[in-house]
């Protein structure tokens, strides 16, 4: 109210509505900032209530401050545009008085400036010094990048020339059509003027001195000027490549001769320069090309004489694309027809001498092949980022905010509990309020006040976090009324994604404090995702896969996936960065998990090769290694991220196998470049055995039904206290405790849209064979656990072992085989099922009903 009041005194001052104290104070507003005197008073209130009002703030006092030096700016602008300058004898003093009175200039603080920076960088830099503050300000107080104006204006202006230039290729097309449509008239009215003929005589007509026969002087001097040199280039390039044609076709009547006589040469000079003369200053004359063929595919003697002239102009490395006719280069006409692409001909080309060097045998033509389709072969192309949705800023209620910490504050002090809100941390969908309890007060005796607080401040549920690492505060996570959703592309857009220098980071997130989350898949080394149903793991999957194809190539980063839900994964069948298709069948994905193992037992001897300890030092080797061909040189190791999304299938399918390929890759296969994500929605301990998470050390929890769960992942309580939809506690290696984190989304409709850029695109997975079938080897889902055809291990032994003996008995199996009760009678039941041994008689033994001979007939007939 204070500065309210002063503020209004000062503003009504300027005017001179306060006396002989208001003229005073108007000389010395002008005299301090010149013209800005007027609405100093007005900036002065509106800055003292902003600092009031966001006190604490360094986000505010930055503006203010911002503010401050765009003031002081403009004060200096305005002196060197309007103010007297010293340099006329005026000194400051001088620049104050002179303000005071008239308001001219930027006063006392704008003399000071400019006068400043004109003594020492001249008038022109203090010009640039103060417009850069000006611009500098402006982006501090707006939080928009001056550059991206820029390029907003640029973007629009090269927008406007494109669509520009696309009307006058409407207007060309056009023009050829017109051309078209005469010609046809033309020959309509018998004017029998063949196309190709012109084309030929044309050129040659115009490297003469003397004027046409049936054109005039003047026609010709009129019609050479408007060609541009490029294309009288262009013209004298067709006239050589066409001369074997017109040598070839001189001994024929000209048909145009014919009809010269009946024509008039002015008639004649208005048709023919009405199809030509466009044709040179718009566009190469493709028809030339087109109709010249024609002349090519009629005489076989002008086809030899044509590649004769072709090796002279054009050199060998463009010799393949122009010298066969059969295979020319074709673009799409003026008329609309879609003819095939160089890429698409050269790869022709190679399949076509793939074929004859396969039959020849002939290996120098096949290394050619393989060096050209090296050439052909596309790079990866990034998404844009526009395929994917972009969230809006959060609004944040302050008073709302400050309302729920003095009521919080209030809770504690009715229990005796003395606490001072130090700082609120307000993420997408929970507010963390810090509170430094007093001395004496116990961290226990806030947490065990819980349910009053929740009670108190009417929450659905919250989160006490006593004591927050590296703080002296103590926690307390309040949901939001409404949660903002945290969109991928904000993260893949922020710097920390960006400038990441790993190929595999993770956009995560966003924490409690609204900052971006990004980790290094390679330092986790391992990920263990687990949560109830419908609590967001198959979307921070979505997030991490999306997160690699916008970061690295396919070249770097290898994928497999297994999906034994099915419908979870199988979108991404079709992107580059596969090895293999998405594995559905749990009994393969022991085969998928099988052949990791093999391929980082084959990279350690690798590395023992070359006396290197990790994958970064054997590609940097790799690469440094110039001597050897290209045939011998070894090749750089991608990573693998090995992704399965539900492993309770698989445990319940083959729990042994899975279990050691998992335990022995997790404890091994960091250095190799492999690294794994597991997710499951059931964390209980025979999913998540011990072995599993003593050798994967990353975890996220994401909402689970009860605090047994949350102890399974991450070894304490907490996931029980989480929202859903996206709201985890991220645990990575080395975090003394986990971070509440909002998990990015996005949906299935963002996935679909980047997979099929990546297709239409061209850029196919190239599978690796050897892990197909390794994996094609493995048993298929009709031998899986529990299904009909599960025998023991021990059923082709136990059945010739008996049929041998001629006598069967489960006390026989066990000594033979050195197996339990339970397991032997297991196994003579599955015999009787399927008829070598008869049913159980009392205490009799079982009889034996096949022979030697039927029970292998039997075997071979896949019973």
């Amino acid at each position: 109210m204070i500065s309210f009041a002063a503020a209004a005194i000062l503003f009504l001052s300027n005017f001179g509505l306060c006396g002989v104290v208001g003229d005073f104070l108007r000389s010395v507003q002008l005299g301090i900032f010149g013209g800005i005197g007027y609405i100093a008073p007005v900036i002065l209130f509106a800055g003292t209530a902003f600092y009031l009002s966001n006190q604490g703030n360094p986000r505010a006092t930055f503006k203010l401050a911002s503010f401050l030096l765009a003031l002081v700016s403009l004060c200096g602008f305005l002196q060197l545009v309007f103010g007297l300058k010293t340099g006329e004898g005026m000194t400051l003093i001088d620049i104050y008085l002179e303000a005071s009175v008239s308001g001219r200039g930027g006063g006392l603080i704008g003399g000071l400036l400019a006068e400043g920076l004109a003594a020492v960088i001249g008038v022109i830099g203090a010009y640039l010094v103060i417009i850069v503050l000006l611009i500098i300000s402006a982006v501090c107080i707006t939080e928009k990048s001056f550059v991206n104006v820029v390029k907003m204006g640029s973007g629009k202006a090269y927008r406007h020339a494109r669509k520009n230039m696309d009307i006058r290729r409407e207007i060309r097309a056009e023009r050829q059509e017109e051309r078209r449509r005469l010609r046809e008239e033309q020959k309509l009215r018998g004017v029998n003027l063949d196309a190709t003929n012109l084309f030929d005589h044309q050129p040659e007509e115009y490297e003469k001195p003397e004027p046409l026969n049936f054109v005039d002087a003047p026609l010709e001097k009129e019609t050479i000027p408007v060609m541009a040199d490029d294309m009288s280039e262009d013209i004298d390039i067709q006239a050589s490549r066409l001369s074997a044609v017109t040598a070839a076709e001189a001994a024929r009547p000209n048909p145009a001769d014919e009809f010269r006589g009946s024509i008039s040469p002015v008639q004649e000079a208005e048709e023919d320069s009405v199809p030509f003369e466009p044709d040179w200053k718009d566009e190469p004359l493709m028809e030339e090309l087109e109709e010249s063929s024609i002349y090519m595919k009629k005489d076989n003697r002008t086809l030899k004489e044509m590649e004769v002239v072709e090796e002279d102009i054009y050199p060998e490395a463009e010799r393949d694309t122009f010298s066969i006719p059969e295979e020319p280069k074709q673009v799409v006409t003026a008329s609309g027809k879609v003819i095939e692409t160089d890429t698409e001909a050269l790869q022709k080309k190679l399949v076509k001498k793939r074929e004859e060097a396969a039959k020849e045998g002939d290996l120098s033509v096949t290394q050619e092949i393989r060096q050209k389709q090296d050439i052909v072969k596309k790079e990866y192309q990034f998404p844009p980022l526009t395929l994917l949705k972009k969230g809006k800023a959060a609004v944040f209620s302050d008073r709302e905010y400050r309302e729920t910490a003095i009521k919080l504050q209030k809770t504690l002090q009715n229990f005796g509990v003395g606490v001072t809100v130090t700082n609120i941390s307000c993420g997408p969908s929970v507010t963390r309020y810090e509170l430094h309890p007093e001395q004496g007060v116990k961290v226990s005796k806030i947490v065990s006040l819980a349910d009053d607080i929740k009670l108190s401040l009417a929450a659905a549920d919250i989160r006490i976090e006593a004591p927050i690492p590296g703080k002296s505060a103590v926690g307390i996570e309040v949901p939001n009324k409404e949660n903002n959703v945290v969109y991928l592309r904000d993260i893949l857009e922020a710097d920390n994604f960006r400038n990441h220098s790993s190929k595999i980071a993770f956009a995560v997130g966003k924490d409690i404090g609204g900052q971006v989350v990004v980790t290094d898949i390679a330092k986790m080394p391992h990920l263990l995702i687990a949560g109830a149903t419908g609590s967001g793991k198959s979307v921070c999957i979505n997030t991490l896969i999306m997160s690699i194809i916008y970061k690295a190539n396919p070249e770097d980063v290898k994928l497999i996936m297994v999906d034994p839900k099915v419908v979870e994964l199988s979108v991404y069948n079709g992107i580059p960065h596969l090895l293999l298709p998405v594995v559905t069948d749990p009994k393969k994905a022991s085969g998928a998990l099988n052949w990791a193992v093999a391929e980082m037992t084959d990279r350690y001897n690798k590395f023992a090769q070359y006396n290197v300890r990790e994958i970064k030092g054997y590609n940097a080797k790799v690469e440094s290694i110039k001597d050897i061909d290209d045939e011998n040189k070894p090749q750089k190791m991608p990573q693998i991220i090995i992704i399965i999304d539900e492993l309770a299938d698989l445990m319940m399918v083959a729990p042994g196998e899975v279990e050691d390929s998992i335990c022995r890759l997790a404890q091994l296969a960091r250095a190799a470049g492999i690294h794994l994500v597991i997710a499951t929605q059931r964390p209980s301990v025979n999913v998540i055995t011990g072995l599993i998470k003593a050798n994967v050390p990353s975890r996220v929890a994401f909402a689970v039904s009860s605090g047994v769960d949350s102890r399974t992942i991450i070894d304490m309580n907490g996931a029980e206290k989480l929202l859903g939809k996206g709201d985890m506690l991220f645990y990575p290696a080395g975090y003394p405790k986990p971070m509440r984190v909002q998990g990015a989304f996005v949906s299935d409709t963002e996935v679909s849209r980047v997979v099929d850029f990546l297709t239409e695109q061209g850029m196919t997975p190239n599978y690796d064979k050897n892990v197909e079938s390794m994996i094609a080897s493995a048993p298929s889902g009709g031998e899986m656990k529990g299904g009909g055809n599960d025998r023991d291990e021990y059923f082709l032994q136990a059945g010739k072992f008996i049929i041998e003996k001629d006598k069967a008995s489960i006390g026989m199996l066990q000594r033979m085989f050195k197996i339990g009760f339970n397991r032997a009678a297991r196994i003579m039941d599955q015999l009787a099922e399927a008829g070598v041994v008869g049913e159980e008689e009392g205490t009799k033994p079982r009889k034996v009903l096949m022979s030697m001979e039927e029970f292998e007939e039997m075997l071979e007939q896949g019973y």
